[in-house]
């Protein structure tokens, strides 16, 4: 036999789900974080590469103009800047290597530039001993053609280039990093929609079971306080309704009338035309009755052809015997079908509270005996209990069937 999910298996599926949502969510976010911090460290390797190249070439322009100083006027304050030049370009160079070393392209270009950087600088030097050695004179004639300022200018072609192919790689990862950035808002908003559409389906769920739930238990309730067949209240909820009814009489000071009414040739239906007709005969019956009966009255089946009626606040016979002639006319209404043939009667006996009896069971055993008083005056009538013990032989009023 298969069973459906039950309301906590379908509440603990919801938080798996979330669950897992909420640690792929944070997966990602935690890659995407991983993502975006190695994207900015590369691009501030790339950043301080090409500050390390400006730096360079700065410093062999340094170096260039100290080497030019001297060597034109041969005085050593001069080599001051070209020196410590010197010592800068070492660092920087080395620098240079090391943030170019995961770029297979740029470190390339670089060894093309160092070569041309250690040739140059190795002429600055030859220039240098030169102009020490051999004076200006001897400078000048070896200095005719231009071959340093080609060496400087294919320098600073080759760092230039280099610097121009790390701004493209820097371009390539912000937008990568814009790319990561759109997917990470696309995913969690995705994630976010998801998320929130299972917490409202498990919610709609739990309101669909608990309405579901609530609905069984009015139906449960309905059905054990009422007549499945005239859906009238059951003998259960009578005697429920009844012991309420009375606290609040009893504590208002109030009256409380109470009728038991037996259908009379109820019995020949059932044996002449069987148990369906009869049924049918009953939820006419309640039928009609439902209709006589007062807004504030309570109408009941108590089982077979038996029913009661709870009249709170009364106290005027006159007015039950009005109310009771009623419900006998309805069972002979000519407006409506004849229920039988012959037609059907019904016995009904009053009792009141407090003069007739002070609590339930004395209430409903007064109205009983006032039915059957009713039943053995000659049936279709209505009896009072007070009147049936003060004169067991007469009913009051006799209302013979039509």
């Amino acid at each position: 036999m298969r069973h459906g999910i039950s309301l906590e298996q379908k509440i603990l599926l919801a938080f798996l789900a979330g669950g897992a949502i909420l640690l792929g969510a944070g997966w990602f976010a935690v890659s995407s974080g991983r993502a975006y911090l190695a994207g900015d460290a590369l691009t501030d390797s790339l950043h301080d590469a090409q500050r390390a190249l400006l730096a360079l070439e700065l410093s062999l322009s340094d170096a260039e103009s100290g080497a030019r100083g001297y060597l034109l006027t041969g005085n050593q304050e001069y080599l001051r800047p070209y020196e410590r030049a010197l010592g800068e370009i070492d660092r920087q160079a080395e620098d240079a290597r090391t943030l170019l070393a995961e770029q297979p392209e740029a470190v390339a270009l670089y060894w093309q530039a160092d070569a041309v950087i250690r040739l140059k600088r190795a002429d600055l030097q030859h220039s240098i001993e030169l102009r020490r050695d051999a004076g200006l004179e001897a400078v000048l004639r070896g200095t005719k053609t231009d071959t340093g300022a080609m060496e400087m200018r294919e320098i600073h072609l080759q760092l230039d280039a280099i610097r121009k192919l790390l701004q493209v790689r820097i371009g390539a990862e912000l937008a990568r990093s814009v790319e990561r950035s759109s997917n990470t808002l696309w995913w969690a908003s995705a994630a976010g929609i998801v998320l929130a559409g299972l917490f409202i389906a498990a919610y709609l769920v739990i309101v669909w079971e608990l309405r579901e739930r609530r609905q069984l238990a009015a139906r449960i309730e309905r059905d054990a306080n009422h007549d499945s067949l005239t859906q009238l209240p059951n003998r259960r909820f009578f005697e429920r309704w009844l012991a309420y009814t009375l606290a609040r009489a009893r504590r208002d000071g109030a009256h409380v009338a109470l009728l038991f009414i037996d259908l009379d040739g109820f019995k020949a239906v059932n044996d002449r035309y069987g148990h369906n007709a009869g049924d049918s005969l009953l939820a006419e019956v309640a039928h009609r009755f439902r209709r006589i009966v007062r807004g504030s009255d309570l109408l009941v089946r108590l089982g077979g052809d038996e029913f009661a009626l709870i009249a709170p606040n009364a106290r005027d016979g006159r007015e039950l015997a009005q109310l009771a002639q009623r419900l006998l006319a309805a069972l002979a209404d000519p407006s409506e079908p004849p229920l039988t043939d012959p037609p059907l009667g019904a016995s009904i006996g009053v009792a009141f509270f407090p003069e007739d009896a002070l609590d339930l069971s004395g209430l409903i055993a007064a109205a009983d005996e006032a039915m059957y008083t009713a039943k053995r005056a000659g049936r279709n009538r209505i009896a009072f209990y007070a009147t049936a013990v003060a004169t067991s032989d007469s009913t009051t009023p006799a209302v013979p069937a039509e």
